[in-house]
């Protein structure tokens, strides 16, 4: 036993040192996934060392108020966010995705673009969709919910476009043929959203 766990070590030493020279590149992001390259795409990419540890500024940051109390508020919302998402059809893992990339949970979220609530909608798609009151979270997200359920139909089950939709408007993914428009949020937020799914 001593002698596998001694030719492991050496062989991880190899590989890690031959990280280092054969230039990979790593960040952690505000999620806290280690992200690897082969080139620095941007500023945010370090040159790798197996040898060190990576963590991203949020981790290493103590903990608030604030985050205690979302949390708190996290957990009183998924019981509501489920049973909506199994009464309207719609993958409670989507809702969950959606609501914390819009407002982390945060009912009385308003963006400076106007929109509302957990789930981020614009007055008018609030409405279209049922909620009067688009701060109240089981109103909220009811009509998130239904709102991306119509586009799923909309855009034939395509989830990036469904997301995308989401995010810049059933417009502009029609107006660049239904591809996800070439706007940066709107491709960031797309990957973001997958990426708690």
């Amino acid at each position: 036993m001593f002698f596998i766990s001694k030719v492991i070590f050496f062989v991880l030493m190899f590989w890690g040192s031959s990280l280092v020279h054969a230039g990979i590149y790593a960040y952690v992001d505000e999620n806290g996934q280690l992200n690897l390259n082969a080139e620095a795409v941007d500023s945010r990419f370090k040159r790798f060392n197996p040898h060190k540890t990576y963590r991203s500024s949020i981790m290493e940051s103590k903990p608030s108020v604030k985050v205690i109390k979302l949390s708190e508020q996290k957990r009183q919302l998924f019981p509501i966010i489920d049973a909506i998402a199994q009464e309207e059809g719609v993958d409670p893992r989507l809702l969950h995705a959606v609501i914390r990339v819009e407002s982390q949970y945060d009912p009385g979220a308003r963006s400076p673009k106007g929109a509302l609530g957990l789930m981020q909608l614009i007055p008018a798609t609030a409405s279209r969709f049922g909620a009067s009151d688009a701060f109240d979270p089981r109103e909220n997200v009811r009509a998130g919910a239904r709102y991306l359920k119509w586009l799923n139909n909309a855009f034939l089950a395509d989830l990036s476009l469904v997301l995308a939709a989401y995010n810049a408007g059933e417009g502009a993914v029609r107006k660049y043929g239904n591809v996800i428009p070439p706007y940066p949020e709107t491709q960031a937020y797309v990957r973001k959203v997958r990426s708690f799914l």
